[in-house]
């Protein structure tokens, strides 16, 4: 007995450089450990009797023996590279890729042969893949699902905007997580530009990992590297964090700058500080009014040898991710491994993890209240430290939040 999968579950394509083309899908898990398929591409111009031009697609997928190379289907990333710019005389044209089933498959199915993008007359501008670009930062969301507590998203959102700055986008992808509460809450943002809402909410149709995490992730990266030069992947229960009183563009440039010592730095790993929301903070209003990061103010002081990182990249130089790293990176000259084009930062940026927080219902998310004069303590055998850093910015962001929903009110 078994099931029967699609040979390829087309989600998006985009051109992402003059003579690139990135598609983003799902595979057959099965057929790409047991057999071979590979994929061929051709752009066909819509300017009459011009020719067609063909080249041979590649791929790239997560390490099979990792959690994240999914169930039924593995998420499928494939580059169809020209020789030279393609369509660039702006007539436009179609890219079509062809699927096979490979060598060692059996099965006497037909290969299969879809239109991946269409481009109309005057739609390339090369302008689009080198700076300046429309925006500094991207930020790129995993698939939203489950119960989502709406006021921590309004929090998360209202304070990644003010940190990024007005030359930022986001893009969060629904996958059943986006109720009439928590739209509520990001509507002003959309109505503002700042962010999109995808929705996703038909991939559990396909069985792949995490409710297709790699295919979303790198969906948005490829939207992303006509956009702007930095894309960024983290969570919705974590916050990025900057020294007191610096700019974001400032910090990174000094990274580039002071404290890189490779090739040339195309990522950026960011160190985790892991927080507990279960034991907060006591305020002097109704807890359940007060704003989470205000409350959650103890940080975990062994987080292990190896903790979690996330991180950002300079969106033409990656070719394919996953959450937490890269999988890989185009190389500049002298640099053959990802971590010769990577910082390992602690001291100017880190995220802040509320692992759950966002999960829970609405209402009061701590269980004990600690009084202010609480500085180290333990929960379940790890020590914990008073820690302020986002505290200390909510008044801030609140009055930021205050200007730009007044502004989107009176946004026709």
């Amino acid at each position: 007995m078994g099931t029967a999968t699609f040979l390829f579950v087309h989600f998006s394509t985009y051109r992402v450089a003059p003579k690139s083309f990135a598609t983003i899908g799902l595979g057959p898990k099965a057929l790409f450990l047991y057999s071979n398929p590979a994929f061929f591409c051709s752009w066909h111009p819509a300017k009459e009797a011009a020719p067609v031009i063909k080249t041979n697609g590649t791929f790239l997928q997560p390490v099979p023996t990792h959690v994240s190379y999914g169930k039924q289907y593995t998420g499928t990333a494939v580059y169809c590279n020209f020789d030279t710019p393609i369509g660039n005389d702006g007539s436009g044209g179609r890219l079509e890729i062809q699927v096979t089933h490979g060598t060692q498959d059996a099965s006497g199915l037909e290969d299969v042969n879809f239109v991946a993008k269409e481009e109309g007359a005057g739609e390339f501008n090369a302008s689009l893949y080198q700076e300046p670009y429309q925006y500094d930062h991207v930020y790129c969301g995993a698939p939203i699902y489950g119960s989502i507590n709406a006021q921590r998203i309004r929090e998360w959102i209202a304070y990644h905007v003010w940190f990024f700055g007005e030359r930022t986008h986001f893009y969060l992808y629904d996958a059943g997580g986006f109720d009439e509460q928590v739209r509520a809450v990001l509507q002003p943002w959309v109505k503002l530009g700042v962010v999109i809402i995808m929705n996703i909410r038909q991939e559990a149709r396909f069985n792949s990992h995490y409710h297709n995490q790699f295919v979303i992730l790198n969906d948005c990266l490829f939207r992303a590297k006509s956009m702007a030069k930095w894309t960024w992947f983290f969570d919705v229960d974590e916050y990025i964090h900057r020294p007191a009183g610096s700019n974001l563009n400032e910090v990174i440039k000094r990274i580039e700058t002071e404290n890189f010592w490779g090739k040339r730095l195309q990522r950026v790993s960011i160190k985790q500080m892991s927080m507990d929301y279960s034991h907060c903070l006591r305020g002097s209003q109704p807890n359940s009014n007060e704003w989470g990061i205000s409350k959650m103010v103890y940080r975990k002081t062994d987080v292990g040898e190896y903790p979690d990182r996330k991180n950002f990249v300079l969106s033409d130089s990656c070719l394919a991710t996953g959450p937490h790293e890269p999988m890989a990176m185009s190389m500049p000259p002298g640099a053959n491994q990802t971590h010769h084009v990577t910082k390992w930062e602690g001291e100017l940026l880190q995220y802040y993890h509320f692992h759950g927080a966002i999960g829970k219902a609405e209402g009061e998310i701590c269980v004990d209240l600690l009084d202010p004069d609480v500085n180290v303590t333990s929960f379940n055998n790890v020590t914990h430290q008073f820690d302020d850093a986002l505290k200390s910015l909510v008044d801030d962001v609140m009055a930021f939040e205050h200007r730009m929903i007044n502004q989107a009110t009176h946004t026709s």
